[in-house]
């Protein structure tokens, strides 16, 4: 009996396929098991629900004032009737 290229090429690539597969799953079960209990012991997690500094800058805040009313005041000046 005898067997074609393209049945030991194919039988090749199924090894080596298969051979990637478990090399992937071992990676994923040594993170899960070794790297991530690690890292979860390394990461402090703050529960604070509000943040302790502002969002915002002051500075950002009093532009942005200044901005809304400009624009208040060039639509307040749009709709006013012309002087005749």
């Amino acid at each position: 009996m005898s067997i074609s290229f393209k049945e030991k090429l194919d039988y090749w690539i199924d090894q080596s396929y298969s051979d990637k597969l478990k090399q992937r799953e071992a990676l994923e079960n040594a993170h899960g098991n070794f790297v991530e209990p690690h890292i979860n012991q390394l990461i402090t997690v703050n529960t604070q629900l509000l943040p302790t500094m502002p969002i915002a800058p002051h500075g950002f805040c009093i532009v942005s004032g200044w901005l809304v009313l400009t624009l208040i005041y060039c639509v307040w000046v749009r709709s006013k009737p012309p002087i005749k």
